[in-house]
């Protein structure tokens, strides 16, 4: 009797998991983030400048094209941002259009991005509407 009372929930538990997994199409993928908590191993620190006559839907493609970035293998975490509006001080340059960081485990992780296809279709399909890149690149100490 007990034996009956366990082996329902059990084959209705399991049953219920392999229904859900038979609904879903294509490869499942797994969260690329870390935790807010955890420190990266490197940072890739990167400012765009971009071409003044770009218009709204080029920056949104833009936009696009840069959030696509996350899905790099490597690539563990990703924040878009554009200036703060802070106060105007000597050491404050506000004049980029948007900043990127990336977050990778290691450099070996940094320099397989670099030559990962989502990256390589990144800078073929937006390359022309930046006017100047500047890159920077941080060890977790």
């Amino acid at each position: 009797m007990i034996y009956r009372t366990l082996l329902l929930p059990s084959v209705l538990i399991i049953s219920l998991a392999f229904a859900s997994c038979a609904e879903q199409e294509g490869p499942v993928e797994t969260p690329q983030t870390m935790s807010a908590s955890a420190d990266p191993g490197l940072a890739h620190t990167v400012y765009f400048w971009l071409q003044d006559t770009l218009s709204q839907a080029d920056r949104e493609s833009f936009e696009e094209g840069v959030r696509s970035l996350e899905q790099a293998p490597t690539v563990r975490r990703l924040f878009l941002g554009t200036p703060a509006a802070t106060p105007s001080r000597g050491v404050v340059d506000n004049s980029f259009d948007y900043t990127l960081i990336l977050w990778f485990d290691d450099v070996d992780g940094h320099d397989a991005y670099q030559v990962s296809p989502t990256h390589l279709k990144f800078v073929e399909d937006h390359e022309a509407k930046f006017k100047e890149v500047r890159v920077y690149d941080h060890n977790s100490l």
